[in-house]
């Protein structure tokens, strides 16, 4: 049995700016797609960093997960959900994927769901200087004896300053602290971090430019910096075809965008020919991927294996 992917979902409605609004539509979307219960849902683990109104305590997951109902009962012989924050940036919701895995592979949870997105503290949408689009996104991992599961998770960091790239200047903000937010650009070409994390991806796949040119591999490049996914598929030296990304209009979803890439792929046929799905988030201070296989690879078309 190896992970799998049972449903995704987005949501980007313009009648709210909440996150935790936006990332409940989303997991419900997400759950009703699957034919999975809510009370089957072992796990929650949100991956969104700008949240409503810069709240820190209780979890994120926790508002969330009493707003789609899940698992809230305690009920004898059953365990409760375990719901938790796991932030890292752009690249959250790839650490969750890998979190979740360990503990579906043990089967100390049968199922897993995974929200990520952001929103402005204000919940206003639009609010200048603030890079990020206001949106949710859900992903429902599972096992199943015909998926071949992830891969290892490959990440790099910007070799500049260690300061952040989001605060709350408190100074400044005064009485208004829990509406504001203070953003800058990461030191780093994220298409430099990019190509980092995908080439060790791809040497421990086996994977090179042909398995693209012959749509047997997809990747999945969610960044919204200007001519990323050309420049990302010059540097690996791969088609530029089976780069993918998403409809421009989506704005920058920062942590809901590798879901955004993944279901803009399965929508438009892309991953009916593919065995391997390199998921890839990045920004100007991090990068991350891991390859997806969503079938077990069969003997006349064998997943090749990395050497040394």
């Amino acid at each position: 049995m190896a992970t799998t992917i049972i449903s995704a979902a987005t949501s980007s409605d313009p009648d709210t700016g909440s996150y935790f609004e936006l990332a409940a539509r989303a997991a419900r979307t997400c759950v009703e797609r699957s034919n999975v219960g809510l009370d089957e849902i072992g796990m929650l683990i949100n991956a969104g960093v700008f949240r409503d109104s810069n709240i820190s305590e209780p979890a994120v997951a926790a508002l969330i997960q009493k707003r789609i109902g899940l698992g809230l009962a305690y009920e004898a012989g059953r365990a409760p959900t375990f719901s938790f924050d796991l932030m890292q940036g752009a690249t959250g919701l790839l650490h969750a994927i890998v979190t979740a895995e360990s503990f579906l592979a043990t089967g100390a949870v049968e199922y897993a769901l995974l929200v990520a997105g952001d929103a402005h503290p204000s919940t206003m949408r639009d609010v200048a200087g603030f890079p990020y689009s206001a949106g949710g996104a859900a992903l429902l991992l599972g096992n199943s004896p015909t998926a071949g599961g992830f891969g290892r998770l490959h990440t790099c960091h910007t070799a500049g300053s260690d300061e952040p790239i989001a605060w709350v200047a408190l100074g400044e903000a005064g009485t208004n602290g829990r509406s504001v937010m203070s953003v800058r650009a990461g030191a780093d070409d994220p298409v430099d971090l990019a190509a980092a994390v995908v080439r060790a991806c791809l040497d421990e796949e086996g994977i090179d430019g042909s398995d693209f040119a012959e749509r047997h591999a997809v990747l999945l490049a969610p960044a919204q910096a200007l001519g990323f996914r050309t420049r990302l598929a010059d540097a690996l030296v791969i088609p530029s075809q089976s780069v993918v990304g998403f409809d421009s209009s989506t704005g920058d979803p920062y942590t809901a965008a590798p879901v955004h890439a993944y279901l803009n792929a399965l929508n438009t046929g892309l991953l009916d020919t593919a065995r391997t799905v390199i998921f890839l988030a990045a920004d100007g201070a991090s990068a991350a991927c891991l390859a997806y296989h969503p079938r077990v690879a069969s003997p006349s078309h064998p997943t090749m294996l990395a050497c040394g």
